[in-house]
């Protein structure tokens, strides 16, 4: 990858001015996953000094700024008690440490990256995004649009409320991309479940069949965990459609008895 130009953004709307005025243009954070593709560049708009690197509680909600290091969230006290510490789980599985110190949370989401465990956790936490200038979508909705966003994505919103969960990712080693990943909480108080499953050879997605199943009062697991084949799930260079759908349908089965328990 070449880059013309590095310009570090004084303020949000210099950064978004930036951002608009050229297609080839780009916001940085970290940078590893845009160091991971080809395409030249015309300029990197450093985000670094506008205070988006901080984990802060709120009323009801915990808010995690998009230059938050992946290894920040999986240290991160807050996020470890929130949703019985399933971001913190998965963002402590991608690659190694060193790599975890400087990939950021806000490139993993904004890239919709498809092997993405940490989307896969957001999105079964029924997390939502702030943009700059547009404001707030919860992470479903972004994902079901069709490309990256032309906005900053500046924090991810994740609500505080007592939810067991379940992650599980399967890759070939503990450094690889996952082969497939299933996220699951479960509202006790509510009797509520969200499972997303992700690494389908695309981007995470609920499973609306099997969270409809459960809505619906089932709770013979083995059948609700056969309504996750109604997913999509695709081959790729790491494993055929098929596997990837087995797995899922036996982590979902697994999950959903484990956050019952």
């Amino acid at each position: 990858m070449k880059v013309k130009e590095y310009v570090k953004a004084k303020s949000l709307e210099e950064a978004y001015s930036l951002l608009k005025a050229n297609p080839l243009n780009r916001v940085v954070g970290g940078g590893l996953w845009l160091k991971k593709g080809n395409m030249d560049l015309n300029m990197l708009i450093d985000l670094s000094g506008l205070g988006l690197d901080k984990i802060e509680e709120k009323d009801g909600f915990i808010e995690i700024g998009a230059l938050v290091t992946l290894r920040e969230v999986e240290k991160s006290e807050l996020l470890q008690e929130a949703f019985h510490s399933l971001v913190s789980k998965a963002a402590g599985l991608v690659m190694g440490p060193a790599f975890r110190n400087i990939a950021t949370i806000g490139g993993s989401v904004a890239g919709k990256l498809a092997f993405s465990d940490v989307i896969t956790a957001l999105l079964a936490c029924n997390a939502s995004l702030r943009f700059y200038p547009s404001g707030e979508k919860s992470l479903e909705e972004y994902l079901k649009e069709p490309g990256l966003s032309k906005e900053i994505l500046t924090h991810i919103i994740v609500k505080q409320c007592h939810r067991l969960s379940f992650y599980k990712r399967v890759g070939l080693t503990e450094l690889d991309y996952p082969i497939i990943s299933v996220a699951i909480t479960h509202c006790v108080k509510h009797d509520k479940y969200t499972v997303a499953v992700g690494s389908r050879a695309g981007v995470a997605a609920l499973a609306e069949d099997v969270m409809k199943a459960l809505e619906a009062g089932e709770r013979d697991f083995e059948k609700v965990a056969k309504e996750v084949l109604k997913m999509k799930f695709n081959d790729s260079l790491a494993s055929k459609a098929e596997y990837r759908a087995h797995l899922a349908e036996v982590y979902v089965r697994r999950g959903l008895e484990e956050v019952s328990k």
